[in-house]
């Protein structure tokens, strides 16, 4: 059953790049339309996306201590590790390979995963724990793609008042307050959010659009990269986890966080930012790839015993 949503969601995804990709080819998408596409998604899509997550949750009961840790784990021991990973390879765009590894696919892929993994009830926490990932990508992430040049200082300080911060915060005083809004208001947010995966998959196959596939295909680097973070962190990261969370679920939740592919926003990022964003598609789109292969074998390892 997971495996089938897996390749389920990975069809979805493929079918959206592949629509992007011929897209990219016609002068629809020529790339300044790509560029200020990217904007229009970075600046009002999702960040109604961030909103409208939590405008309809319910505040049923939560192993709140757990998904602190977990959110330790995730937001604050896994840049510590990627940073101790990167900036020290003699590689360029350390920045970015930084920013692919602290930032997995939650928002598309992980709520489905979770649901037919775990059931309905880890819907709540894997949104809490998103909370932490959508803040610290609009702060921490603005930084760490900023990380190769000289003032990324300034630029983070600046980046605080993005609207993606800003959706961000809203959506944990929203949550901490327990505030409900009508239907008339929740569902226009609802909408405009729903468009973020798809309009992120239409950017990545027209990004993908302007190289040959022989390049996307063929650079092993990204598949060592992929394998690394996607299967060897989650491992070593296993035995931390089991020990200091004491909930099953929340457990699994944060395995299964680690082993997600790469996030869609990477590419978003990337063109927003000026680095290298063909890195960052033809890196979303094998380690979405891989992850087929690799999150069951996960889930068989540690979920299934």
């Amino acid at each position: 059953m997971c495996i089938m949503i897996i390749v389920n969601q990975m069809i979805q995804l493929f079918i959206m790049i592949i629509i992007g990709y011929g897209m990219g080819k016609t002068s629809l998408f020529h790339s300044n339309f790509n560029q200020k596409l990217t904007q229009f998604v970075l600046n009002l899509v999702m960040p109604c996306m961030i909103v409208a997550s939590v405008m309809s949750s319910n505040t049923t009961s939560l192993a709140l201590f757990d998904i602190l840790k977990a959110t330790f784990i995730l937001i604050i021991l896994l840049p510590i590790v990627s940073n101790l990973c990167i900036r020290f390879l003699p590689i360029s765009h350390k920045g970015l390979y930084m920013f692919m590894m602290m930032f997995p696919n939650v928002g598309f892929m992980g709520f489905p995963l979770m649901k037919a993994i775990f059931g309905n009830e880890s819907l709540l926490s894997t949104a809490v724990i998103n909370m932490g990932f959508n803040l610290s990508l609009f702060t921490l992430g603005a930084w760490v793609m900023n990380y190769d040049q000289k003032e990324n200082t300034k630029f983070y300080i600046k980046n605080l008042l993005s609207p993606g911060v800003i959706a961000s915060l809203a959506a944990l005083l929203i949550y901490a307050m327990n505030i409900s809004f009508p239907q008339v208001v929740s569902n226009p947010i609802s909408l405009i959010g729903d468009m973020t995966t798809p309009l992120a998959m239409l950017i990545i196959g027209a990004t993908l659009s302007q190289y040959k596939m022989k390049d996307v295909f063929m650079d092993f680097k990204v598949y060592l990269f992929v394998l690394i973070i996607d299967f060897v962190i989650p491992i070593l990261f296993y035995p931390l986890i089991h020990m200091i969370i004491n909930d099953a679920m929340i457990q699994g939740i944060t395995l299964i966080i680690l082993a997600m592919p790469v996030a869609n926003g990477a590419v978003l990022f990337a063109k927003n930012y000026n680095q290298n964003e063909f890195l960052a598609a033809k890196t979303v789109f094998i380690s979405t790839l891989m992850s087929i292969i690799t999150i069951p074998i996960l889930v068989y390892l540690f979920l299934y015993k």
